[in-house]
């Protein structure tokens, strides 16, 4: 049913979140009222958050206790109290451009660098490589019959090798240099390595050249994608809800299944910002949320970053960091 709260209960709403976010403790009517709403009584808040209770907004841990936020509410509470509003993360600017010299060494440590600024456990999940365009392929003469293979594409040098080389005439690099960038320029990877290269007899003699590159790119492929990296599993025991044996044991199962956090992390199509709170938007996540942002370089999404903690986490927070590193790494030349 969709429930529209009057502006009121909006309110006490977000003040008790806001307070249980930083408290873990129930919040009762004199400390909404006292903190956040001196203006209304505290018997109106009490029937506020009867109100709220019934429809499914909070839950009520023990019986004396007071309310504490079910996943609806921080659904809600992310929805309609987390707007654009950025968080001061200046530092967090000044110290990933002093650091990185590239976007690709910033995605390479996105999860590290996400995990050390929000405190959270961090995910970084490497996309579909098919889409990678190939600007350039070069050869560089090593001067003792081998070369350096620098392919060059359009998310930076993705991968440089050294490889012997079957001649060493004068011009054979120059016109290996030649021939590889007529051949696969401006392709996708996708559509190299789905094609047959065929070379004319005179040139058979670059076969091996063209082999080799064929061979690093399906390389490639084969390590780069759907590779996960989580970073700072520990910091869940940071947090008060650690201590809780069930939460603790499905933190873990579902940290230590990637197959399972892929998932969680790739299941929602176009969507820039993905947010799951509790069991019922995210399978296995009883008391968890995860928060994940695709991020892209040039047009092209180059891989996911994404937060996973305590279902009470600090989204402002959270958001905020995904967000900011979004702009650094557009505004960031490779």
């Amino acid at each position: 049913m969709d429930e529209n709260l009057t502006e009121r209960k909006k309110k006490v709403l977000q003040a008790l979140i806001d307070s249980y976010i930083t408290s873990v403790e129930p919040i009762s009517s004199g400390d909404i009222q006292a903190k956040y709403l001196p203006e209304v009584s505290t018997a109106t808040i009490r029937s506020e958050l009867s109100h709220l209770e019934e429809m499914g907004y909070l839950i009520k841990p023990h019986i004396s206790a007071g309310r504490v936020p079910s996943s609806k509410a921080y659904r809600y509470y992310v929805e309609n109290f987390v707007g654009d509003e950025d968080i001061d993360l200046e530092q967090l600017r000044r110290n990933i451009s002093k650091k990185y010299d590239s976007v690709a060494e910033i995605v390479r440590d996105g999860a590290k660098i996400v995990s050390d600024v929000t405190n959270y456990t961090s995910m970084l999940m490497i996309a579909n490589s098919d889409t990678l365009t190939i600007k350039d392929i070069k050869l560089l003469d090593m001067y003792d019959g081998n070369a350096l293979v620098l392919i060059i594409t359009d998310s930076g040098v993705i991968k440089d090798k050294e490889i012997r080389l079957p001649k060493i005439e004068d011009n054979y690099i120059e016109v290996a240099n030649g021939l590889l960038s007529k051949s696969f320029a401006g392709k996708t990877l996708s559509q190299i390595l789905s094609a047959q290269v065929d070379l004319d007899a005179e040139l058979e003699e670059f076969k091996q050249i063209f082999e080799n590159v064929i061979d690093l790119l399906s390389e490639y492929k084969k390590t780069r994608e759907g590779q996960l990296f989580v970073e700072g599993a520990d910091k869940i025991f940071q947090y008060p809800e650690a201590k809780n044996y069930d939460n603790i044991k499905n933190f873990m199962t579902i940290v230590g299944k990637k197959e399972k956090l892929k998932k969680l992390m790739s299941d929602d199509g176009d969507i820039e910002f993905s947010i799951k709170i509790g069991a019922e938007e995210g399978e296995g996540l009883e008391n968890m949320a995860l928060v994940s942002a695709k991020y892209h370089i040039k047009g092209k999404e180059v891989g996911q970053l994404g937060v996973i903690g305590p279902e009470r986490m600090d989204y402002k927070k959270v958001l905020s960091v995904l967000r900011q590193l979004g702009k650094i790494i557009d505004n960031l030349d490779d």
